[in-house]
């Protein structure tokens, strides 16, 4: 198969509309939403006395909490980097992009987009990872690899939250 430059083009522009376009938008409220909608799943679970599918509720939990935790760092690394001469104005000769404040900027708001991009992509993986463990619950769909990947990820997550909060 011969990739062609308007191959190129169509990649470009998927991957362009997948992180700034409307399947974006609704990742990131699906991951905003992913906590509160599996804390309502595991109450009706619980309320119901069906307590097989209160792992997936549970799991689902884990990776809401860090969902939140993504979407906590990335809104910090867009505000500082969109208001870093209001933040942290101090000699900016030490800061990156130093000696001067337009270069200082220009540094912390370039290093914001590809650490949004990436907590976008992120987001995307665990609401899709979210959703392949709840139908794995509901009996739609078998993915024997989402249940270990889920807990894998939130206690990954869970670790690297204690790292962030102690590092304050």
């Amino acid at each position: 198969m011969e990739i062609t430059q308007q191959s190129y083009r169509r990649s470009a522009r998927s991957f362009v509309s997948k992180t700034m376009g409307r399947p974006a938008q609704s990742c990131v409220w699906r991951g905003i939403t992913l906590l509160p909608v599996s804390a309502a799943r595991l109450m009706r679970t619980v309320s119901r006395g069906r307590f097989a599918d209160a792992p997936a509720a549970l799991l689902g939990m884990g990776l809401g909490l860090v969902a939140w935790f993504i979407i906590l760092i990335s809104t910090q690394a867009a505000v500082n980097g969109a208001l870093y001469p209001l933040l942290d104005a101090h000699d900016y000769q030490n800061s990156w992009g130093g000696p001067t404040l337009a270069g200082a900027w220009a540094a912390h708001a370039g290093l914001t987009v590809p650490i949004l991009v990436a907590a976008v992509w992120l987001l995307r993986g665990l609401v899709a990872l979210g959703s392949y463990d709840q139908e794995s619950s509901t009996g739609a769909r078998s993915h024997r690899w989402s249940r270990p990947l889920a807990i894998l990820l939130a206690a990954a997550g869970a670790a690297l939250f204690v790292g962030w909060l102690n590092q304050l």
